[in-house]
């Protein structure tokens, strides 16, 4: 029993955390995805792409963890995003591109429990949209979302 329970605790300090479900990312992952999968199509992309930054085949169909902001889009609480800018500051104006906004898709806002711009940390399955008529780029589906301090 005393060898069995070293063990445990012996693989479980050496395991990465990947292991154990969700992969957290930030936001400049999120450009790093943007700019290996779209920039690379266009005849001069405008930065240099990290050839050792993640790419869309690290996180895709996979549960991520990223913080940013939670903003109702539809006055009848049907469209949700995630942001990493705040709505009161224009979350799609300036610097900001389809990198910086990740739809949660499904995902039910029971009780009004969070808010435009409310800080939160949110857990899904990244899919990315290859159809951009109309859709965001990125979508998080099966999500979970608390408030968090950022």
């Amino acid at each position: 029993m005393k060898n069995r329970t070293v063990l445990f605790l012996f693989l479980l300090v050496l395991l990465p955390k990947n292991t154990f479900g969700q992969k957290k990312i930030t936001w400049k992952n999120m450009l790093d995805v943007y700019a290996n999968e779209f920039r690379l199509t266009e005849k001069n992309p405008t930065s240099t792409i990290n050839e050792k930054a993640m790419t869309m085949g690290d996180i895709e169909n996979k549960r991520i963890t990223i913080v940013g902001y939670f903003l109702d889009l539809d006055p009848d609480g049907e469209w949700f995003v995630l942001s990493k800018n705040p709505f009161a500051t224009c979350f799609f104006c300036g610097k900001a591109g389809p990198e910086t906004v990740l739809e949660l898709l499904g995902f039910k806002n029971e009780k009004k429990k969070f808010k435009s711009d409310d800080t939160v940390e949110v857990t899904g399955v990244f899919n990315p949209i290859y159809d951009l008529e109309g859709k965001l780029n990125f979508v998080l589906e099966n999500v979970s979302i608390k408030h968090t301090n950022k």
